[in-house]
């Protein structure tokens, strides 16, 4: 019963609630439980500070808002957000903020075995899946102060040819340290670890870039940041890589298609990238297994404890 309530949490991490913020004239903001409102805004601003050195994060109160405010600058230019419990909002979203995920909850590097599954939770997930196009989506808007990717033109100017894995990706130029270091190190393992060498192999081709909304969601995805890779072997039509190939092929239970039949990188090559600050589809509940996300501030955000 234990392990089922674990799991079942983690499949409903996006359903995580946020405390309100306080002033800071009526003392200091309690650090609360994140099961039940997530880490406070002082500290989410540290965690985007130490994962984006390069990028400035000033946090101020603003009266007539009654919120707190965010302002980032990186190349040359200041942009703002308010907290709006941890959903980084500009000021013409506010009202709109029902609509939105928190930024950062809780990230598992954890595959999620549908043998562990109960009803409960495949209903869940099959309902969650249903409604993508008229639920609550992502806040992406404080990634756009971080990569400069509030329009096509001004991401595009950021957009560069890096080589990564034998191959040329279209990426974020931000990732190009990052994705030199994932290459070094799977290239490294490849020479004493089989899986991974045939990994490499059999490598058909990694794609990033590409300005475009979520298929089923109305908001930008990461690929249109340049932040997010996909990662395709060559035979992989023989196993299931991603869920929405099979829910738009008729299949209902998607969700329960055993590990063994749904392809993913070693082990190995997923702690890489994770350890370089990139988090892994193959997680999530609507897994998508191509699919790697740099997002540094999540995994930092795991590493917090609470009470």
């Amino acid at each position: 019963m234990k392990k089922q309530k674990a799991i079942f949490y983690i499949l409903l991490c996006w359903l995580i609630f946020s405390a309100p913020a306080q002033n800071p004239e009526m003392g200091k903001q309690k650090n609360t439980d994140w099961a039940e409102t997530g880490l406070s805004v002082k500290q989410e601003i540290q965690i985007f500070k130490k994962c984006y050195p390069e990028v400035s994060f000033e946090l101020s109160w603003d009266e007539k808002v009654a919120d707190w405010k965010i302002t980032v600058g990186n190349y040359n230019k200041l942009q703002s957000y308010y907290w709006c419990d941890g959903k980084y909002l500009p000021y013409e979203e506010i009202k709109n903020k029902d609509k939105y995920w928190r930024v950062i909850s809780r990230y598992e590097n954890k595959v999620l075995d549908p043998a562990d599954f109960t009803p409960e939770m495949t209903e869940r997930i099959r309902e969650f899946s249903s409604n993508r196009k008229t639920g609550k989506v992502s806040s992406k808007f404080i990634f756009c102060g971080i990569y400069d990717g509030l329009t096509r033109l001004s991401t595009e100017q950021h957009i560069k040819q890096i080589p990564f894995l034998g191959r040329t990706v279209n990426a974020h130029e931000y990732l190009e340290t990052k994705l030199a270091r994932v290459e070094k190190r799977i290239q490294a393992e490849s020479q004493k670890n089989p899986e991974v060498k045939k990994f490499l192999d059999e490598l058909y081709s990694t794609e990033a870039y590409n300005w475009r909304e979520i298929r089923d969601v109305k908001t930008r995805s990461f690929h249109s940041y340049g932040i997010a890779i996909d990662i395709l072997p060559k035979m992989w039509g023989k196993k299931i890589v991603y869920w929405g190939f099979e829910k738009n092929n008729g299949n209902k239970d998607w969700m329960l298609i055993p590990l063994s039949k749904r392809w993913m990188p070693p082990k190995a090559v997923v702690d890489i990238f994770y350890d370089e600050g990139f988090i892994w589809g193959g997680t999530w509940a609507v897994w998508d297994n191509m699919h790697f996300e740099y997002h540094p501030e999540l995994i930092e955000a795991s590493k917090y404890k609470y009470r």
